[in-house]
C-alpha cells in the first residue's frame, strides 16, 4: 500500500510539472488560471451572512459629471454640512487631475478641502524603474504632503489584476530620497480622526504592516444619498462621510464603470462578468471595520498548510477505499465526497463566523471535488507504465555502466 501511495503521488507531481510547463507557455489561458484560482468558497460566507445596516458612516454619491461641475458640488457640500451639520469627518475619494482649470472653482474647492475635517485621498504612481511617489495632483494653495490628512487607496488594485478585493494595506513604504517613507490608507486616516473625537485609538491587536482581510459586513443601501439632496442633510452630523462615485442602476449594479470592483458580495459567484462594488463603499466598509475592530483575521501559512494536509489525507483515503471496495467505490465515491464536501464548507463558514478569523480550504475543497476521478485514471495509467519495471529497468541500466 505503500508503495502505491508513493507512486500515485509521484505521477500526480509528474502531471502537475507538465500542466504548469503547458500553461505557463500559452498566455491565452492566463485570464481563465487567474479566475479559476481567484475562486474561494469561503466567499460564500458574505453572501449568506446578514449585513448590519451602516449607523455612523454615509457615503455621498457625486455621480459622474462635468469635472468642474463636480468640484463645485464638492466644495458646495462641504461648505453647506460643515456650515450647519458639521459631520466628525469627511473623506474625499476624488482625484482632482491639474488639467482643469477654473481659478474661482479651483479657488473655493481648495478652501473646503483644506478644512481640518476633511481627508483626501491621493495616488501612488510607479516610475519606469519601479519606484513609486505620491502624486497628490494639482490645486493651487492646497497645503500637500500632510500626512494626517491626505491618504493613499491604491491598495484596492486594478480588476485586471486583482480579480477580487478581499484585502488591503493600513501602511505603504515608498523610497524617499534613499530612505523608506511610511504612507497612510485612507480609511485609517479616518478611522483614526473618528475615534480621536472620544480620545479613543485603533485597537493595539492591529499589524499596521502587514495586509489585512475585509469583513464585508456592513450594508451602505440606506446611508448612500445625492451630493444635491440637501433635505437629508441634517442626518450627517457628527457622522463619517465619504465623498465619491455611487451609483447603482435598477438591478443593483454600479452604474460607471469608474472606480468598481469585484468583491465576495458578487452576485456571480463563479465566473464574475460584472463588477458589484464602487471603491468608495469597500472603503466605507474599511474604515468600518477598523472602528468596530471587526475585520478579519488571516494566516495564509496556516491556510496553506491545512489545505495540503487535507487535500493529502483525502487522496489517501480515497485511494484506499478503491483498493478495498473494488466495484462498490463508485456508490462510496459519491457519498464521500458528498458529506467531505459539506463537510470542509461548513467549517470554513462556522469558523469565520464564530472567530472572525478567515480559513479558505478552497484548494481541499477542489481536490475532495476531483480525487476520486484522479485515483482512478493514476490507477489506470500505472497499469499501463508499470512502475516497478520502470525502476527495474533504470537500475539495470546504471548496473551495466
Amino acid at each position: 500500500m505503500n508503495k502505491k501511495i508513493l507512486y500515485h503521488f509521484l505521477l500526480i507531481f509528474t502531471l502537475c510539472f507538465i500542466f504548469k510547463i503547458i500553461v505557463d507557455r500559452i498566455e491565452n489561458l492566463n485570464p481563465i488560471i487567474k479566475s479559476i484560482a481567484d475562486i474561494r468558497f469561503s466567499d460564500l460566507y458574505f453572501s449568506i451572512n446578514d449585513k448590519d445596516d451602516a449607523s455612523e458612516i454615509f457615503i455621498v454619491d457625486v455621480g459622474q459629471k462635468d469635472p468642474l461641475q463636480t468640484r463645485k458640488e464638492i466644495a458646495n457640500f462641504i461648505k453647506k454640512v460643515n456650515d450647519s451639520h458639521r459631520p466628525k469627518v469627511i473623506g474625499v475619494d476624488v482625484y482632482f487631475d491639474a488639467k482643469y482649470k477654473d481659478a474661482a472653482i479651483n479657488n473655493l474647492l481648495t478652501e473646503q478641502l483644506s478644512s481640518d475635517n476633511v481627508i483626501r485621498v491621493f495616488q501612488v504612481q510607479k516610475t519606469e524603474k519601479g519606484d513609486y511617489y505620491p502624486d497628490h495632483s494639482y490645486l493651487p494653495g492646497l497645503e500637500t504632503n500632510n500626512s494626517s490628512q491626505e491618504g493613499y487607496s491604491f491598495g484596492l488594485g486594478k480588476p485586471t489584476e486583482y480579480p477580487c478585493v478581499r484585502y488591503f494595506k493600513p501602511t505603504f513604504q515608498i523610497k524617499k530620497q534613499k530612505s523608506n517613507h511610511s504612507i497612510n490608507h485612507i480609511s485609517k486616516l479616518i478611522a483614526e480622526k473618528y475615534l480621536a473625537y472620544d480620545n479613543k485609538k485603533l485597537s493595539s491587536e492591529i499589524n499596521l504592516e502587514k495586509k489585512m482581510m475585509i469583513n464585508y459586513n456592513i450594508n451602505f443601501e440606506k446611508n448612500r444619498i445625492d451630493i444635491n439632496d440637501s433635505t437629508r442633510y441634517h442626518e450627517l452630523e457628527n457622522k463619517i462621510i465619504l465623498i465619491g462615485i455611487n451609483t447603482y442602476n435598477s438591478k443593483g449594479y454600479p452604474l460607471y464603470t469608474d472606480d468598481t470592483h469585484f468583491t465576495p458580495l458578487n452576485k456571480n459567484y463563479i465566473g464574475r462578468s460584472i463588477p458589484d462594488s464602487y471603491g468608495i463603499e469597500i472603503l466605507a466598509t474599511i474604515v468600518s471595520n477598523l472602528i468596530h475592530n471587526e475585520y478579519l483575521s488571516f494566516n495564509p501559512i496556516l491556510v496553506k498548510i491545512l489545505n495540503w494536509i487535507i487535500s493529502i489525507l483525502t487522496y489517501i483515503i480515497l485511494l484506499y477505499l478503491f483498493i478495498s471496495l473494488n466495484e462498490s467505490f463508485i456508490f462510496f465515491k459519491v457519498l464521500s465526497q458528498t458529506i467531505g464536501l459539506l463537510f470542509l464548507i461548513i467549517i470554513s463558514l462556522g469558523v469565520i463566523n464564530f472567530t472572525n478569523h478567515y480559513i479558505d480550504l478552497s484548494m481541499a475543497i477542489a481536490v475532495m471535488f476531483i480525487a476520486a476521478e484522479i485515483v482512478e485514471i493514476n490507477e489506470e495509467l500505472l497499469i499501463k507504465i508499470k512502475p516497478e519495471h520502470l525502476i527495474k529497468n533504470f537500475l539495470n541500466y546504471f548496473k551495466t555502466k
